[in-house]
């Protein structure tokens, strides 16, 4: 296996927009940052792209992109209105910007990923949901939400990694299962155009499944150009 990694990603509130980074710290919990923040409603529901016992479907979470600078957490407006998390001030804008009460609460005990610390994909697996889809183009990194995209010859290549354990730069992954896809892979997003057919692409294709999640077995850092290693 050779594999090395191309696209390194943090969204630091659940659901929105995030950002392309050269490097990722990464401990127990996650890449450093990572879904730390989450939009709830006024029913402690986390806005997101899928309706579940946690989670509630707000598609304006979609308008917003969230970035690490420094010590802080800032969301942006489409208007271009930055936001920092923490601030009273917030809460308040964003809930015109939903039009009813939300606030922006920090990850508490319960985790917000969905079902893992990490997730990956593989170029190859983007470029076959592409052929199936639209025009064609391989899926943009950020409609799958992962934080590793790693450059793969064949097609779903990293799901024969469940089960195993990676090394990738000073981190150690477990892979533990593929992912299974929602509406999220084909809403449109600050700067992604929507993907109406995704969803059924991936489901007809696939079985619904795209990319893997991961455990964290020994945290460090991951960097552009680090291989991935199988044990």
């Amino acid at each position: 296996m050779t594999a090395r990694v191309v696209g390194l990603w943090c969204f630091p509130v659940k659901s929105a927009g995030g950002q392309s980074l050269p490097a990722l710290d990464v401990e127990v919990a996650g890449v450093v940052g990572d879904r730390a923040w989450a939009v709830h409603d006024a029913a402690d529901k986390l806005a997101s792209g899928k309706h579940t016992r946690r989670f509630r479907r707000m598609d304006p979470v979609f308008t917003l992109v969230a970035s690490l600078c420094g010590d802080e957490t800032v969301l942006v407006l489409p208007d271009g209105t930055e936001l920092v998390a923490g601030d009273p001030a917030t809460d308040e804008s964003l809930s015109r910007h939903f039009g009813e009460p939300v606030s922006l609460q920090r990850e508490g005990d319960i985790p917000h990923q969905d079902a893992a610390p990490i997730s990956l994909v593989g170029t190859a697996t983007l470029a076959e949901l592409g052929r199936h889809e639209g025009d064609g183009s391989p899926v943009d990194p950020r409609h799958v939400r992962a934080n590793l995209v790693v450059e793969t010859e064949q097609p779903y290549a990293e799901e024969s990694w469940v089960g195993r354990e990676v090394t990738i730069g000073g981190v150690r992954l477990r892979i533990t299962e593929p992912t299974e896809r929602c509406r999220m892979v084909g809403i449109a997003q600050v700067d992604l155009s929507a993907r109406p057919g995704m969803l059924r692409a991936v489901a007809d294709h696939h079985d619904l499944v795209a990319g893997v999640y991961a455990e964290v077995v020994t945290p460090g850092r991951v960097a552009l150009g680090d291989e991935v290693v199988r044990a």
